[in-house]
């Protein structure tokens, strides 16, 4: 019979090994979108009520990944979080229109 910790031990394991391969397979498709080289980026000025979300969603191609736009505009910027202030100016993809 399996013990109790073993089936805690197990699970934390399964999570883990989830959350590492989806944090790898985000980086990758990061890296792929941006063809490995240098990003083109412009300035944006942040307004009141934009969201990384809001912002990353117009730089976005369509059909894209909103969430691993969010990423690289966090990784450009160096964010510690994803608050951001109006004012603010962002190097964001050249996709987006300044």
């Amino acid at each position: 019979m399996i013990s109790q910790r073993s089936t805690s031990a197990r699970a934390l394991v399964i999570i883990s090994t989830t959350v590492a391969a989806f944090v790898l397979l985000l980086a990758t498709a990061v890296h792929a979108m941006t063809g490995g080289g240098p990003i083109a980026t412009v300035d944006y000025r942040v307004h009141a009520g934009d969201t990384l979300w809001s912002i990353a969603s117009d730089a976005v191609t369509p059909g894209g990944d909103v969430r691993g736009m969010i990423s690289t505009i966090e990784d450009l910027n160096d964010l510690p979080s994803p608050v951001i202030r109006a004012g603010e100016v962002l190097q964001v993809p050249s996709s987006l229109e300044a």
